[in-house]
C-alpha cells in the first residue's frame, strides 16, 4: 500500500497566510478578505524570493488598469450588452498578460490578471470605482504582504531523507 504524502510546511503556511487575511479583515473596515486570501495563496511560493517577485508589481498593474476600465465604462462609453463586456475584459487579459511579459515579469501574470477581474467583474456599478478599486488593491497587497512574512519564518522541521527527487 503506497503511503500517503505528509502535509507540508508550504500548505501549513498557506492555511496561517489565509487566517491571518481574515482576522486582518475582522478588524478592517471596509475589506473583503477574499481579496487577500487569494493574494496570500498566489504569493505563497517556496522560496521567499518568489513571493517577493510576484505579487506587489502584479497588484499595481491589474489595480490601475482595472481602475481605468471602471472610469472609461463610468465617465465615457459604457460596454453593453453584457457579452461585449466579457469580450474586452478578455482581450484585457491577453494585453495584461502580454504587459507583464514585456516587463519580464510572466510570473506576475496571474495575479495581475485576477486583480484586474476582481476589480471589473461585478463592480462596475459600485457607487464610488475610486475607493472600490483602492480597496481591492489594498486586500490583494494585505494578502501579499502577509504570504511574504509567513513564509519568511523559517519553522524547523524534519526533512524527509528517503525521498529523492531529479528534474
Amino acid at each position: 500500500m503506497p503511503s500517503v504524502p505528509k502535509i507540508g510546511m508550504r500548505l501549513i503556511k498557506t492555511a496561517v497566510a489565509v487566517f491571518l487575511c481574515f482576522l486582518v479583515d475582522f478588524f478592517r473596515d471596509g475589506g473583503t478578505p477574499f481579496y487577500s486570501a487569494i493574494a496570500a495563496i498566489l504569493c505563497m511560493q517556496p522560496e521567499l524570493g518568489s513571493s517577493l517577485k510576484v505579487g506587489n508589481i502584479a497588484t499595481i498593474i491589474g489595480g490601475i488598469v482595472g481602475m481605468a476600465m471602471l472610469a472609461f465604462e463610468r465617465y465615457a462609453v459604457p460596454i453593453e450588452p453584457v457579452l461585449v463586456r466579457y469580450l474586452v475584459i478578455s482581450i484585457m487579459v491577453i494585453i495584461l498578460m502580454y504587459i507583464t511579459v514585456l516587463l519580464k515579469k510572466p510570473s506576475c501574470a496571474y495575479l495581475t490578471c485576477v486583480v484586474f477581474m476582481s476589480i471589473v467583474i461585478s463592480h462596475v456599478a459600485d457607487a464610488n470605482i475610486y475607493v472600490f478599486a483602492l480597496n481591492r488593491i489594498l486586500d490583494t497587497l494585505i494578502g501579499i504582504f502577509i504570504a511574504i512574512v509567513i513564509n519568511a519564518i523559517h519553522i524547523p522541521h524534519r526533512k524527509e531523507q528517503g525521498l529523492l527527487f531529479v528534474t
